[in-house]
């Protein structure tokens, strides 16, 4: 017979593990599906990605897949860990995701773009035209970035309706004016959405992120109880060139996929773009003029996050006299009071809450489901990992702290 004691262990394990919080999933329709899922205006999108070679030539990530018919793959624990891509279940059709979600053990689950990054490509990657083989001035990128977005957003709109408090679809908020930017957010605000992402790579508005001119639009976002993210696919126009990494053979990505370039270069400077985001607002004020504000940098890895606190509470401290009035708290600590970060499957997670135990409430489970970056049995080595961090760890990873940004 089972001890009290361990029976009540067991329940609390069951508990985290099976009722997780996911902050990174994404729709992942092939191409020939958009037209069905988001309506005529993607038929452009349609025409310039069906020959993409990121997208033909993507591996498991290839969304030219002629092949798949419907989204009718057997959910069950192997299919829901094991089978990625477009040919996952629930990958296209939304009203299989949360059996999908249930064979998981996730609880609520941020859901990011598939369609909809290409809206982000188009705008943010300069290498645009290249990759998806047009001349530069013969396609309305710009435009065309914006009707796809909305044509995402409108999709967010019917799923957040039909699936309640356990999906969260990402709201896509371009950031050219703050008077586009409050329209856009308020209106998708007004019909469901909680949660939205902006570009991290470019200032919003032309604007430093703590500049008090887009205080309407953090106080917007804090007081709907909203989240605001970044996720991986805008940080390009943060290096004012991109040859960093061009005609070197050891960063030639071995796969492709419209959010990176799956290769060193890029994994070591993935968090770059998030880190000057968020010195900006923390060290400026945001988030201590806004302390009920949300954020979320999400699949761009977590190794950086230790560092940047230290190097945030450093400086606040050198300017302690000129800081004073600005903060009343340290960087570090409202980075663990309003901030979560994600970090990759293969990420020694245990050693960044060993390292850094005040910022315990920063570190969240998350998928990337159904993209093959995420990686296969993705939560057992997350699990693995954490194995010697004791319950609270593990429950604060695998759930409580998701729940900042997955409010009820």
């Amino acid at each position: 017979m089972q001890s009290s004691a361990l029976a009540s262990h067991e329940q609390a394990e069951q508990d985290y593990l099976t009722h997780s919080i996911d902050l990174d999933s994404h729709e992942m329709a092939p191409v020939h599906f958009w037209k069905d899922l988001f309506g005529e205006s993607a038929e452009e999108a349609v025409r310039l990605c069906s020959n993409m070679e990121r997208l033909v030539d993507g591996g498991a990530n290839s969304l030219v897949r002629p092949d798949i018919a419907a989204d009718d793959i057997e959910i069950n624990e192997d299919s829901v860990w094991n089978v990625k891509g477009p040919g996952a279940p629930a990958a296209i059709d939304f009203s299989r995701r949360i059996e999908a979600m249930d064979a998981m053990g996730i609880d609520r689950q941020l859901i990011y773009p598939g369609y909809g990054t290409v809206a982000l490509f188009l705008e943010h990657n300069p290498s645009a035209p290249d990759y998806m083989g047009f001349e530069p001035g013969t396609v309305d990128a710009l435009g065309l970035s914006r009707t796809i977005a909305r044509g995402h957003n409108e999709w967010c709109i019917e799923i957040a309706r039909e699936m309640g408090i356990r999906g969260r679809p990402i709201g896509m908020i371009p950031t050219d004016s703050i008077e586009q930017m409050l329209k856009d957010t308020k209106h998708l605000i007004d019909k469901g959405i909680r949660a939205f992402v902006i570009p991290n790579g470019t200032p919003p508005a032309g604007l430093s992120p703590a500049d008090a001119e887009l205080d309407p639009f953090w106080d917007l976002i804090s007081s709907s109880q909203s989240a605001l993210t970044f996720h991986i696919g805008t940080e390009f126009p943060l290096f004012r060139s991109q040859a960093w990494d061009r005609n070197v053979p050891a960063f030639k990505s071995a796969h492709q996929s419209l959010e990176l370039g799956i290769q060193p270069y890029w994994g070591s400077t993935l968090g770059f773009a998030s880190e000057v985001f968020l010195s900006a607002m923390i060290m400026g004020g945001v988030l201590e003029r806004f302390p009920e504000l949300r954020i979320g940098s999400i699949e761009v890895g977590a190794n950086w996050v230790g560092p940047l606190a230290e190097r945030m509470d450093l400086w606040s401290a050198q300017f302690k006299d000129r800081m004073s009035g600005f903060l009343s708290m340290k960087p570090s600590e409202y980075l663990n009071r309003q901030v979560r970060v994600t970090p990759f499957y293969f990420e020694d997670v245990a050693s960044y809450f060993e390292r850094f135990p005040h910022l315990e409430d920063v570190y969240c489970f998350s998928t990337d489901y159904p993209h093959r970056e995420g990686g296969k049995a993705s939560k057992q080595r997350f699990s693995d990992n954490l194995k010697n961090c004791g319950e609270r760890i593990r429950r604060k990873f695998f759930r409580d702290n998701g729940l900042l940004l997955t409010p009820d």
